[in-house]
């Protein structure tokens, strides 16, 4: 299953602000990170063995859809004087039954926490700039796949000409792959 990135970061950039009121921004862009309250994003990992994929039965264009399932791993870095607060709220909200919408609208589903939420608050230029890190895992569909390397074509004919070891072969042979 080939994944969209563009896609998939546009829709955890949504559902993040919107849970946190707080600007995001992806991670190891070449600019400069901006003034004020941020949470830097970065997609850390792609887990591909999360289940068997599902193929659905042939349409009329002899096409089956492809469906699976891919965890996905966020990393959030939150750069505020607040910035646990943020992260935790985020936490909560992530786990709250009244987000289930905004998630499912976005087709993400949220899992789990990763890795603990930690105090990564830093040293720079005899400033102290507060900050925190947590890594998110959720689950995945087919939503941010390139729909046409996803599908499938049904073989129902194959034909065969020629020789083989000496024998002639018939011209074409008839085969049904595909059970109804």
């Amino acid at each position: 299953m080939n994944i969209n990135v563009i896609e998939l970061q546009t829709a955890f950039a949504t559902v993040i602000n919107t849970l946190t009121s707080t600007r995001v921004i992806w991670s190891d862009q070449n600019s400069n990170t901006p003034n004020g309250d941020y949470i830097a994003l970065k997609l850390t990992s792609f887990g591909l063995n999360t289940g068997l994929d599902f193929y659905s039965k042939p349409n009329d264009s002899e096409i089956m859809q492809t469906q699976g399932d891919r965890v996905v791993t966020l990393s959030l870095t939150c750069t505020s004087h607040n910035a646990m607060q943020i992260l935790l709220q985020l936490v909560d909200k992530l786990q709250s039954p009244n987000n289930i919408e905004l998630l499912d609208d976005n087709k993400i589903v949220y899992i789990n926490i990763e890795s603990d939420l930690l105090d990564i608050t830093t040293n720079i230029n005899n400033s102290f700039e507060t900050r925190a890190f947590v890594g998110l895992t959720f689950r995945i569909s087919k939503n941010y796949s390139s729909n046409g390397e996803e599908e499938m074509k049904v073989v129902r004919v194959i034909t065969l000409e020629g020789e083989l070891d000496g024998k002639l072969v018939p011209e074409e042979f008839v085969i049904d792959t595909v059970r109804q």
